[in-house]
């Protein structure tokens, strides 16, 4: 291979745009191609081009954690196959003690061969609706990861080119869902034959010593485009931490999340996650490279490398990782120990990346800073079985709508999944179409945002009602520990979960459940976090405030109490003198 450090800036344009190109093309085969509204409404997939040892070149940029753990998913496939990889060879795995994600996200494999010479891989990852498991959706109350489902580690579905028929049989005699898990399969099939195809393409075009030194330049780029970002911060150690609401069978004993963040001279980060809880009881664990690691992958880069801060974008690929460290002993939560469950990942996860938020937000740059987010995921799956058909249905709704805090400069955005998950929502109508359910409210929250000089977005709130006895089950979170504030700002909302009988009684839900029932005519009522604000909030602009009022966000009575701005009722103007004097004697009472 040529000296990459000589490849020149317009070749490495060229064939870097190209690189992450085909990442991005071969997600929009998939779910364009795709069965389960998983993945052709909320895009839970991820698509990418990796070297001949898994690190990677490109990656889709759909869900963050897909995309980034499929380096893992390989090396794992390297290891178990023992080199035994072949031309024509498609393989499929999913064990997240060889570094897949967790069960449900099944990585397809297909290697890319150039002149009989192994040069790379073409991955996909998408969270498969139905593993088989004790529980159809999601099944978090899993003893170990073979209660979860099946597990696949480097199993070839091809195998130089020919099909395992009687594997392909024993999948989908093994699934609630045959018929989506199959069209999915095939959809990640074809993305990455796509992927390949496109791939040798620019190896005939340019030549393969120029393409892959070009590959290396470019993770290079990445590794010192986040470096220099970091550089921004003080060197030294700060740390955050926060609690998780249970496990989802020890109720109400909560379990810690402890970061420290250490920042070096070099422009490197370690994210040492040593006090956080041990491994739990249930599948409420971390696969420590699939979902640990590529969680704080995704943190660090969302702080360092918004796009919204930066000149021009900087690639996602394996630069990025090698800039960060992760420190988890094993037998905690976020290492755990084989074969422990580790089906629900996502709301763990998350807490770190709020938690490396807050440590870093007294040292961030401004552009950087936020308060802290609804960091969450209100998983969930709706179930039954049709008796004329003689199947399941599935039905799996990610809430993660909830909101961003307030940043310098900034109000926090609504309804929207933040942090490492960037899945959609499944619109109302396909979902009744699709299954026995109807949604009767989905909106933002009633109570306003959390006061900030920046304030947050809202959450939402959703009633989605059952028309046949439905089978309920929920990976979720921050029921009781409430986003936080930064410099001033004020703390944000929990979430819940309620559940509406026919005759209107309310029954509030845990956040952590598995296959709880519906009976039809009962409801479920979802409440998602509000992010925290930012700032004073007597530093609010008061046309700001106003503006606030009249979008319905923020009541005259909050406009007063919390931001010390007096709005005339009949003219629905700001009164200036009266706000000037209710701020000023705020100050001195606080003085």
């Amino acid at each position: 291979m040529k000296n990459h450090s000589k490849i020149d800036p317009v070749t490495l344009r060229v064939l870097g745009g190209a690189f992450d190109t085909i990442a991005k093309e071969m997600a929009l085969h998939q779910y364009r191609m795709a069965h389960c509204t998983l993945v052709t409404e909320s895009e839970d997939l991820g698509c990418g081009l990796f070297m001949p040892d898994g690190r990677q070149i490109a990656e889709s940029g759909n869900s963050p954690l897909h995309c980034g753990s499929i380096g893992g998913y390989i090396r794992g496939v390297l290891k178990k196959l023992e080199g035994d990889i072949q031309e024509g060879d498609v393989i499929a795995h999913n064990n997240p003690y060889m570094g897949a994600s967790h069960t449900p996200d099944v990585g397809i494999i297909i290697p890319i061969f150039h002149e009989d010479r192994l040069i790379g891989f073409a991955g996909s990852t998408s969270h498969w609706v139905d593993i088989g498991g004790s529980q159809p959706g999601i099944n978090l109350d899993a003893l170990d990861m073979w209660a979860e489902g099946i597990i696949f580690s480097g199993a070839k579905l091809y195998e130089a080119g020919k099909r395992n028929e009687q594997l392909w049989e024993f999948i989908w005699n093994n699934v609630r869902t045959p018929h989506e898990n199959r069209g999915d399969c095939l959809a990640q099939i074809a993305a990455c034959q796509f992927g390949k195809r496109r791939f040798l393409e620019l190896v005939r075009r340019y030549g393969y010593e120029t393409v892959m030194a070009a590959a290396e330049r470019w993770m290079d780029y990445a590794e010192e485009a986040l470096r220099l970002r970091v550089k921004a911060v003080p060197p030294g150690a700060y740390f955050a931490e926060g609690w998780l609401d249970d496990d989802g069978k020890n109720r109400g004993k909560r379990l810690r999340v402890a970061t420290k963040v250490i920042v070096s001279e070099d422009g490197g980060l370690t994210v040492d996650l040593t006090g956080s809880a041990s491994e739990t009881e249930t599948g409420f664990n971390c696969p420590f490279y699939g979902a640990t690691c590529v969680g704080v992958y995704a943190a660090v880069r969302s702080i360092f490398l918004d796009e919204y801060t930066l000149e021009e974008p900087v690639p996602q690929n394996e630069g990025i990782f090698r800039a960060v460290r992760v420190v988890a002993p094993l037998g905690s939560m976020f290492n755990p120990r084989f074969p422990k469950g580790t089906f629900a990942r996502l709301t763990q996860i998350q807490r770190v990346a709020d938690n490396i938020l807050k440590a870093l937000a007294p040292v961030l740059p401004e552009p950087m800073r936020s308060a802290g987010t609804s960091a969450h995921i209100h998983w969930l799956s709706y179930s039954g079985f049709r008796p004329d058909t003689g199947d399941y249905w599935v039905h799996l709704e990610p809430e993660a709508g909830g909101s961003f805090g307030g940043r310098h400069g900034r109000d926090g955005s609504d309804a929207t999944a933040v942090l490492c998950t960037n899945t959609r929502n499944v619109p109302i109508e396909h979902m009744e179409k699709m299954f026995p359910l109807r949604c009767e409210r989905y909106e933002l929250r009633d109570e306003p945002p959390a006061a900030g000089r920046w304030r947050s977005g809202l959450g939402i709130v959703r009633v989605n009602r059952v028309l046949a006895p439905t089978i309920v089950s929920c990976e979720g979170d921050r029921h009781f520990d409430p986003p936080w504030g930064v410099l001033g700002g004020k703390q944000g909302r929990p979430g819940s979960l309620t559940k509406i009988g026919r005759g209107g009684k309310r029954e509030p839900w845990p956040s952590k459940f598995t296959g709880w029932r519906l009976e039809a005519g009962e409801a479920l009522e979802i409440k998602t976090p509000v992010g925290g604000g930012y700032g004073d909030p007597y530093q609010r602009d008061p046309q700001k405030v106003l503006d606030d009022v009249l979008d319905g966000y923020i009541s005259l009575e909050t406009a007063k109490s919390d931001y010390g701005v007096v709005i005339n009722p009949q003219t629905m103007q700001v009164d200036t003198k009266a706000s000037e004097k209710l701020r000023k004697s705020f100050k001195f009472s606080k003085q």
